[in-house]
């Protein structure tokens, strides 16, 4: 991918690069627990509560690993744009949005590190997905 005109430069991006891998990492820790949970695995999980009869504690346990399944998918996507922005960065593409190569302000970027797409294109893809 060539550098876009409204891309940061790699200095002013450095911030947002650290930023990113410190969320990744976190990311793939919580990832690791979640598995961890849903398998039932984690000794933190309490005593063996797959092993009950009772009907509502098998709908609650079925509940919490689908909820810690969906979770897991949820932030294995954050972890995919962590990682495509990490690879706008070092391709020097960082801060300038895919849809329409506009400038992504500070500020979106500040909140959401990982985002690909200005505000305006973000809501455009966000109503036609």
């Amino acid at each position: 991918m060539a550098k876009l005109k409204n891309a940061m430069k790699k200095r002013e991006s450095k911030p947002f690069k650290e930023l990113l891998t410190a969320l990744r990492a976190r990311l793939r820790g919580d990832v690791s627990g979640l598995a961890n949970a849903a398998l039932n695995k984690n000794p933190a999980a309490g005593s063996g509560s797959t092993l009950s009869n009772h009907m509502a504690d098998m709908g609650s346990d079925q509940y919490e690993q689908d909820f810690s399944l969906s979770l897991m998918a949820n932030e294995g996507e954050v972890l995919e744009q962590i990682e495509s922005a990490l690879a706008r960065i070092d391709a020097g593409t960082y801060g300038a949005c895919e849809e329409c190569e506009g400038k992504i302000p500070k500020m979106r970027l500040n909140a959401i590190p990982y985002t690909a797409h200005c505000v305006k294109c973000a809501e455009k893809i966000q109503r036609s997905g």
